[in-house]
């Protein structure tokens, strides 16, 4: 056993959320590692794909805050406007960023462009090992480190580390690894993601469409594109997922309507089944569970990533001053300061996009009724509706300093 951990702070996960912390947690000169499994070019790296991420705006303070935003700001999409609708229903709901004060609502990225830029990053950070491609085979915690083993290019170590981080996704091993129980509800719905060109401009505008089956949502992008996330049952999922293109966009056009014209020029697609995964516990001595391995979350608001940021920023706030004076950022009491931070702001999100999922995909009369009343008082009452934006943005609340545009 090593008498002195080589690493103060060691990251399972080296998709966007790991690759995230280990770059807010390298200004306190002190040894990150962050281990990956998958290569981070090869085609099955799920963090990086085609996705389109909405950024708010207290994500891009907080990429602005670690030095990412003007590298990914020339590689997103502004959205200037939301329009929110209920298929079949009177239910609508528009906010625009003029309104709100702001010159925009949030940007459109695709999760490749903000992985090249983690990696650019993370490739000149000296203080950080990137430890890929590696498999964890076991863990356990000892009184005064976290020992990790892994197995890597066929041979087999031992990391030892200060703190150990779980942030390899939904499904973390980490996370079962050490018994941590979690809620879990499945959906059975799927997501299939996609970009198409509308006939219209989309004047910078983010559309989501609620069906009665899922919301279907239209992100704004470079050269008029816009990217696809069309959620369905997860039997339906699976039909049109292989449908031919001309066939794939008719049901797509069926279920948005025409107010941007015909859609056109699929691109390729993929799929994604939707849970709820709340871990029952977050920290442990020597142990934060985040990102997707601490809450998943039902994507029909644009959430999860955002949430993500903001609790990157809240530990990165609680660690760094630890770290800089060559503290132990393992503590249990350390830790429960990150825990009591963000513990309302996730469970208020939590409870924002689970209730969306409850309320808006089914056909109930009451609940039909009570939704698009709901979205009409809001659009008569702009005060209300500029607080809940506001509220959505991660903007209102105990917020970390990143957030709030403070430096750490």
């Amino acid at each position: 056993m090593a008498s002195q951990p080589e690493y103060d702070v060691l990251v399972v996960g080296g998709g966007m959320v790991g690759a995230t912390l280990a770059i807010a947690l390298a200004g306190s000169q002190r040894r990150v590692g962050l281990v990956e499994a998958v290569p981070q070019t090869a085609p099955e790296q799920p963090s990086y794909d085609d996705r389109g991420l909405v950024l708010s705006v207290s994500s891009q303070r907080v990429l602005r805050g670690l030095g990412l935003w003007d590298s990914l700001q020339i590689r997103s999409h502004p959205v200037r406007q939301v329009h929110v609708s209920d298929q079949r229903h009177f239910g609508c709901v528009r906010l625009r960023a003029d309104a709100l004060g702001m010159t925009v609502l949030g940007h459109v990225v695709q999760a490749q462009a903000l992985g090249a830029v983690l990696q650019q990053t993370l490739s000149a950070v000296r203080n950080i090992d990137f430890i890929c491609p590696a498999r964890v085979q076991t863990a356990e915690i000892l009184p005064d480190q976290a020992n990790l083993h892994i197995s890597s290019n066929g041979d087999e170590r031992i990391l030892h580390t200060r703190l150990l981080v779980a942030a390899d996704g939904s499904r973390s091993l980490l996370r079962q690894a050490f018994g941590i129980e979690i809620d879990h509800h499945d959906y059975n719905q799927t997501a299939i993601v996609s970009s198409v060109t509308p006939e219209r401009p989309h004047h910078d505008t983010a559309f989501e469409r609620f069906n009665p089956h899922g919301p279907l949502a239209l992100l704004p992008l470079n050269a008029n594109r816009c990217v696809l996330v069309y959620t369905l049952p997860t039997a339906q999922a699976t039909e049109i997922q292989d449908l031919p293109d001309d066939a794939f966009l008719a049901r797509v056009q069926q279920a948005f309507g025409r107010r941007l014209g015909c859609l056109q020029e699929p691109g390729p697609r993929k799929s994604y089944p939707l849970h709820s995964i709340i871990a029952k516990e977050q920290v442990r001595e020597r142990l934060v569970v985040l990102g997707n391995a601490a809450h998943t979350l039902h994507p029909n608001a644009a959430q999860g990533f955002n949430l993500c940021l903001r609790d990157i920023a809240g530990l990165a706030e609680v660690l760094l001053p630890v770290l800089r004076q060559a503290g132990d950022p393992g503590l249990r009491r350390v830790l429960n300061l990150y825990r009591d931070l963000r513990k309302p702001d996730q469970a208020a999100v939590h409870q924002f996009t689970h209730g969306l999922a409850s309320l808006f995909y089914n056909e109930i009369p009451h609940k039909v009724m009570f939704r698009n009343s709901m979205m009409l008082i809001l659009e008569m009452m702009p005060g209300l509706k500029n607080r809940l934006a506001l509220r959505a943005m991660g903007l209102t609340g105990k917020q970390p300093r990143l957030v709030r545009g403070v430096t750490l």
